[in-house]
């Protein structure tokens, strides 16, 4: 398959229309990773909340690719739009199931991820 400046232009438009779709439906992935959210009472309904905002913007993003897709010579669009929705989900999902925690101290005085700089 050729890839033309169109079907470039359009990845990057169905990049930055997903950003904004999910973001209109969830959280942040930092808010999502952070103790604050994983330690709320209401934690289990929040996480209800963001799959089912998941769901609303993979349908407006996907139904996007495909009426681009239909408008166009392939279907790139809309694999394009299947595969930011799969990233953007796995995101969500492995903030869910991997909440921040504080970096510590290894005992050589330095922070693992911040080297020895911000000791």
């Amino acid at each position: 398959m050729d890839w033309s400046k169109d079907d470039i232009t359009i990845i990057i438009l169905l990049i930055g229309e997903a950003s904004g779709v999910f973001a209109g439906f969830c959280p942040s992935w930092f808010t999502v990773a952070s103790p604050f959210f994983h330690e709320q009472e209401a934690k289990d309904g929040n996480v209800k909340r963001i799959r089912a905002g998941e769901i609303a913007a993979t349908a407006i993003v996907v139904a996007t690719g495909w009426a681009v897709a239909s408008r166009s010579s392939n279907m790139l669009a809309l694999w394009a739009s299947i595969v930011i929705c799969t990233l953007f989900i796995f995101g969500y999902e492995y903030q869910i199931a991997n909440p921040s925690k504080a970096e510590k101290d290894n005992g050589s005085g330095e922070y693992p991820l911040l080297g020895n700089h911000y000791a």
